[in-house]
């Protein structure tokens, strides 16, 4: 995740983008539109798990020259499955001491569905145009970014429409809002809850294959 002092001559940036395996340190593509190029493959049905893996490996790896056996991609994507999935306000066991519960609470948005709400809404707070950042811009500087949306952006007004409770509402109001919910609706397993599911079970997909 993003850190504001960890760096040094060769990453001043301190930006997280390699992987050390057997004595060796290879370069990680970690740009944001890679990352959520491999959500979307994970979700892509036209894709076997052995081609998943392979476009996947590709993907992260660009065209490094890379003796990549079983045991290398399994332990390159338990660390990339690893980060991915780091939170700077959930413990490393998981365990979020101030939710509720500890029940994880739902992710009202998709990458992919609200991918122009997105783009408008860096637009429009940072002034950041997403699409000449492809392969500039490093993920942590996006979710960094991305948390930060505030309430009165595009995307942050859509959530708030998923997020209403239409009981609480009456009449006209409520009519409205059932509306916009159904204008807004998520597809089915889109949301990005689903996704860190995915990706929690790449590594178990890995294995599988090499079994086999």
């Amino acid at each position: 995740m993003l850190t504001l002092t960890r760096s040094d001559r060769s990453n001043p940036t301190g930006l997280n983008n390699e992987f050390e395996y057997c004595g060796h340190t290879y370069r990680i593509n970690l740009a944001y539109d890679t990352v959520l190029s491999f959500y979307e493959l994970l979700e892509d049905d036209h894709f076997s798990d052995e081609e998943k893996v392979a476009v996947a490996f590709q993907m992260f790896f660009d065209s490094q020259e890379i003796n990549a056996d079983d045991k290398f991609q399994i332990e390159a994507f338990k660390v990339i499955s690893r980060y991915l999935n780091e939170d700077p306000y959930i413990s490393a066991d998981g365990d979020d001491s101030e939710a509720e519960g500890n029940v994880t609470s739902p992710r009202y948005y998709s990458f992919k569905q609200d991918a122009e709400a997105i783009y408008a809404s860096f637009y429009e707070q940072y002034g950041i145009d997403l699409l000449y950042q492809k392969q500039k811009m490093h993920w942590d500087q996006f979710k960094a970014l991305f948390a930060g949306l505030g309430p009165k952006t595009y995307f942050m007004r859509i959530i708030q429409i998923r997020q209403e409770d239409v009981t609480k509402l009456e009449g006209k109001a409520q009519q409205e809002m059932i509306r916009a919910q159904q204008r807004y609706a998520l597809e089915d397993d889109q949301t990005q809850e689903a996704v860190q599911d995915q990706i929690a079970n790449f590594g178990n997909m890995l294995m599988a294959i090499a079994k086999s």
